[in-house]
């Protein structure tokens, strides 16, 4: 074997092109996988694709339409693409069977399909005389669909907390005011609240912040809003006078996101004032973070950002697979700490991080906030 392996310099630089087209679909193909795929023919690519949209074509058919769009031959083409192709009538048809009908001979996969539902797509191909290799840039291309093996694996949504704390680790004052820590980064907070289906905060933070919790960002981009989920316990938000008031329902659209999904515990009987298509309201005895994400995951919500505050963040530490954590250069000295309401020794905290690893780290462009990513390292996708 030469200084690739089995795969060729060549070989990468189409599954990078691949992978690089799969990112495109983030965010807007929950919860299915985002899936990158280029046909290569005699050196050039002739077509390529991603999966735009829950519902829509998958990338292989999309690279396929696109090569006979533009008058070439596919017989005897090679496909590069991120994600074992379906083998199963879904919302659209087998991908496998437009492969085989396009004369496709060879087909250069980057991970399997871990979701039993796909089918077997690689024995099918293989069944039809196209030779499949498998592997190619494997861990880039579970990286970039991590919602979706999760979610498939585990049974519950992947969890992102994310927080913004002054220097010295306060996410409010005492009174509870938390706005407007960190402001030079919001872009990343709303591509993160676009990316993922579902964004979680307690109703403190309703009730305090009076938050939209939408995705909003400069220029043409149009990003997705995420179904919002809020814990309630006591059901004070369902007491509210002027509940249809509140910015979270003023940012459903008409295809159901954003979404307010409310947890209670509260047995009294609300009049409320919101369509059913804007707020649905389960009810539980005990609310905990494994009856939330496992409830989450019956709705199919491949992926939950929890965003606050103190005690929220506390409850769902443990599950989080990755932290995304904005920090202020400011002191705010007394105040409510990010996981205020963990109480171990130092010891025993310490423990709580083995498993994460830092994989990222910004800094503002003036240089007055910084951000830190960190990641599960034991998460197995």
């Amino acid at each position: 074997m030469g200084q690739y392996g089995e795969f060729t310099k060549a070989d990468y630089y189409y599954i990078k092109r691949a992978l690089s087209l799969a990112r495109k679909g983030v965010g807007y193909v929950n919860p299915n996988p985002p899936v990158g795929a280029v046909i290569v023919k005699g050196g050039e690519i002739i077509g390529s694709g991603y999966h735009r949209a829950y519902g829509q074509y998958h990338a292989e058919r999309i690279a396929i339409m696109d090569a006979k769009s533009n008058g070439a031959d596919l017989r005897g083409a090679t496909m590069y693409v991120t994600l074992e192709p379906c083998d199963h009538y879904g919302k659209t048809p087998p991908c496998t069977d437009a492969i085989i009908e396009a004369g496709i001979s060879k087909v250069i996969i980057a991970t399997r399909d871990p979701n039993p539902v796909s089918g077997d797509g690689i024995t099918k191909l293989r069944n039809a005389g196209i030779d499949v290799q498998i592997g190619l840039m494997e861990e880039e291309a579970k990286d970039i669909m991590r919602f979706f093996i999760k979610s498939v694996t585990k049974k519950i949504p992947y969890v992102t907390l994310k927080y913004a704390a002054t220097l010295d680790g306060k996410i409010a004052d005492l009174e509870g005011n938390s706005k407007w820590i960190t402001n030079n980064m919001k872009n990343i907070v709303h591509k993160l609240r676009h990316e993922h289906m579902a964004i979680l905060v307690g109703a403190n933070t309703i009730l305090k912040d009076n938050p939209y919790l939408n995705t909003r960002v400069s220029g043409n981009t149009k990003y997705l809003n995420p179904i919002k989920v809020v814990l309630d316990r006591e059901g004070r938000i369902l007491k509210l006078k002027n509940l249809h008031d509140l910015n979270i329902f003023k940012t459903v659209d008409n295809h159901g996101f954003g979404k307010v999904i409310l947890f209670t515990s509260s047995k009294d009987k609300f009049c409320l004032k919101v369509s059913e298509d804007k707020l649905q309201i389960i009810h539980s005895e005990e609310i905990t973070p494994e009856f939330v994400l496992e409830t989450l995951h019956n709705l199919k919500i491949n992926s939950l950002l929890v965003e606050g505050g103190s005690e929220i963040f506390s409850q769902f530490l443990d599950f989080a697979d990755e932290i995304y954590a904005f920090y202020a250069l400011k002191v705010l000295g007394k105040g409510l700490y990010v996981f205020s309401c963990i109480s171990n020794s130092l010891e025993d905290s310490g423990k709580q991080f083995k498993d994460f690893e830092i994989s990222k780290l910004n800094v503002s462009q003036d240089k007055k906030e910084f951000m830190v990513v960190i990641k599960r390292c034991s998460l197995e996708l």
